[in-house]
């Protein structure tokens, strides 16, 4: 498999603090989107449960988040925080009559946290994987996505499936993500950028890249938003099919259960369609048909 290279992006739209175009898409990731180291273990507290219930008696719950993925997490041209899942996170602790307070930090920052009990729980699309399942406690799944690719437009006949991207240069938004261990799955030879999108999508178009990989869901709404018509996503290319939930610390189950009984009630009654409708476009809200998307293992 290649080996994966960090390097420095030459430009970003917007600070780290300021965002809210599809520029600031690749600081962090991805899934989605997103993801943070996670292989640490955790000392799990076999005593009684209480975290429902210390939440509640605070009544505050602590979300950690980065503020610099758009649309997941971002600050818009107000400056002020928003996003899928800020939002999303808004709306669960009002139905649990609870004040939400977001901590800002770096993406490759939030798992730890949330391990060290800065956090209750992290809200960054991530995906519920099996290996994370071992050190967390997730919610049940509230999105449903899966990933692909921004190619040049000239190019997208080259593209039938995943399995084209095989010694392809691809471009990453994080060498923590998903999506980058399935480009060295796939044996893609991934290059890491640690600034925001701008510079990968010029990259593709100046043939240093050829394909920048992310959820398909944010890909499309970065185009949106950099609006150059000789890139464009290739739609038949589907891989890593993704259940996004919650973190929180490892049996946490009262707390879980909590906010488990939100998730379903907005489910139902369409709150999570209409937020992904507003920053995605389109209705995540239900799972993917999976016949067609790539396992993340390349399979």
């Amino acid at each position: 498999m290649k080996k994966l290279v960090t390097i420095l992006s030459i430009s970003t739209l917007m600070l780290l603090g300021a965002c809210g175009t599809a520029d600031d898409d690749a600081d962090q990731q991805d899934d989605t989107q997103g993801d943070a180291p996670d292989t640490e273990e955790t000392d799990i507290d076999e005593g009684e449960d209480t975290s429902w219930q210390d939440v509640e008696e605070s009544g505050t719950l602590v979300v950690g988040t980065s503020g610099t993925y758009a649309p997941v997490t971002y600050h818009d041209e107000n400056n002020e925080l928003t996003g899928f899942d800020v939002e999303m996170m808004r709306e669960i602790a009002d139905r649990l009559e609870l004040d939400v307070e977001f901590s800002m930090m770096d993406f490759d920052g939030i798992l730890p946290a949330l391990r060290n009990g800065q956090i209750d729980i992290a809200a960054h699309d991530f995906a519920v994987t099996e290996e994370r399942e071992e050190i967390f406690t997730f919610t049940n799944p509230y999105k449903f996505s899966y990933g692909s690719v921004i190619v040049r437009a000239e190019d997208l006949d080259d593209y039938e499936t995943a399995h084209d991207l095989e010694g392809v240069p691809v471009a990453l938004g994080s060498l923590t993500s998903n999506y980058a261990v399935f480009a060295d799955n796939i044996g893609a030879d991934g290059t890491a950028y640690d600034g925001g999108v701008d510079a990968i999508l010029r990259d593709v178009l100046n043939g240093n890249q050829d394909a920048y990989l992310n959820d398909t869901l944010v890909l499309q709404r970065t185009l949106d938003e950099f609006d150059d018509e000789r890139l464009a996503v290739a739609d038949q290319v589907k891989y890593h099919a993704t259940e996004s939930a919650y973190p929180m610390l490892q049996g946490n189950y009262s707390l879980k259960e909590a906010i488990d009984e939100v998730i379903e009630e907005m489910r139902e009654d369409g709150t999570i369609a209409e937020l992904s409708e507003e920053f995605f476009g389109a209705d995540a809200s239900q799972p993917v048909d999976e016949d067609e998307v790539v396992s993340l293992e390349g399979n």
